[in-house]
């Protein structure tokens, strides 16, 4: 197994409990850098989260972000790739969760837009320098072109519903991804961390078998099943445990930190 590439989930992989990379991890990353390898970034999350977190580590490469559907490196360049909504299908979502009340945030380009800004619903940014929201009011049908992710939060326990509303009412036109339990993430279809990866690959002119992929959510398993070599951290649902070839410690144990040690430099233990 030659690794030429690490693509790192954010929250609950990369990321500990605290939201923050710690000591040990940022150590394995850097080691891994000095050998030649490209790490890099491959969230759910926003462009500028996921550039953010880029810039801490010293990722080489463009992040892949909002799951799959933007794959990109210097905000001032053309992306990589990108898959957005039609924007009929954008203005038909929107307006369902306005009608219902329901609390969504969406994605152009490198902007994020909601109805207003509630500092409760953004918690996993708490450690992320320069957030901005730009809150539309009611006026949400100037900014439905070229839509990439749709995020639906519900902190009283009724993401599943609106999930299972969601899902019978857009099917074919979205697919949901529920990677936590108080949010849903709506891609395109056909949308998922594997397509940005690839899309990276190519890129790169790399290849999948070249890759090792980390992650603990359900909206990783494609790109867990997809790499070469893949690994889920011991906080991981269990279909991500299933989908990776090693599981690590937990994000607060120096889980990724500790797989890069085992498996890339080969000079770490458990």
């Amino acid at each position: 197994m030659s690794i030429k590439l690490i693509a790192m989930d954010l929250d609950g992989t990369l990321l500990n409990s605290q939201k923050i990379i710690t000591p040990r991890t940022f150590a394995a990353l850097q080691a891994a850098k000095e050998r030649g390898i490209y790490i890099t970034i491959a969230t759910g999350r926003m462009y500028m989260a996921a550039a953010y977190f880029a810039k801490m580590i010293g990722a080489q490469v463009p992040v892949i972000c909002c799951n799959g559907g933007l794959v990109r490196g210097d905000a001032a360049q053309p992306p990589i790739f990108v898959k957005c909504y039609k924007e009929s299908v954008a203005r038909e979502v929107l307006a369902e969760c306005y009608k219902n009340d329901w609390y969504a945030q969406w994605y152009i380009d490198t902007q994020i837009y909601a109805k207003d800004f509630r500092p409760d619903m953004f918690g996993s940014y708490r450690t992320v320098e320069g957030f901005n929201l730009n809150a539309v009011g009611d006026d949400f049908l100037s900014y439905t072109k070229d839509v990439i992710q749709i995020v639906i939060r519900d902190k009283d326990g009724g993401v599943a519903a609106i999930t299972e509303k969601i899902r019978a009412q857009f099917s074919g036109l979205l697919d949901p991804q529920q990677n936590t339990d108080i949010s849903v993430d709506l891609t395109p279809p056909g949308i998922n961390k594997a397509v940005g990866l690839k899309a990276l690959l190519d890129h790169l002119n790399l290849r999948s078998d070249e890759v090792m992929a980390c992650g603990d959510g359900d909206n990783d398993l494609a790109m867990l099943e997809y790499a070469g070599f893949s690994v889920a951290t011991g906080n991981a649902l269990d279909q991500a445990k299933q989908a990776a070839d090693v599981v690590t410690d937990t994000c607060d144990q120096d889980g990724i930190g500790k797989a890069i040690e085992r498996y890339v430099l080969k000079n770490g233990s458990f």
